[in-house]
């Protein structure tokens, strides 16, 4: 929905969108009322969910690839 996110992205807080955002799901005229930041956790924090996730994806690909080369009779 990337012409939603660009109206969305060019709004200042308070203000609507002067002509309607065509999405898949018909028009819409966008009111942004507020803001937050944003804030990421720190990558220390997120290293050993980063790395269980990797360390599954292998995994994962590893069974496929011996599952595609073994031979059930």
């Amino acid at each position: 929905m990337k012409p939603f996110a660009d109206a969305l992205a060019a709004l200042e807080k308070g203000k609507y969108t002067e002509k309607p955002v065509k999405s898949d799901f018909g028009y819409h005229v966008i009111m942004l009322e507020d803001t937050r930041p944003t804030s990421f956790p720190p990558f220390e924090e997120v290293q050993p969910r980063l790395l269980q996730q990797a360390q599954a994806q292998q995994i994962t690909k590893m069974v496929e690839g011996l599952r595609a080369k073994a031979k059930v009779e």
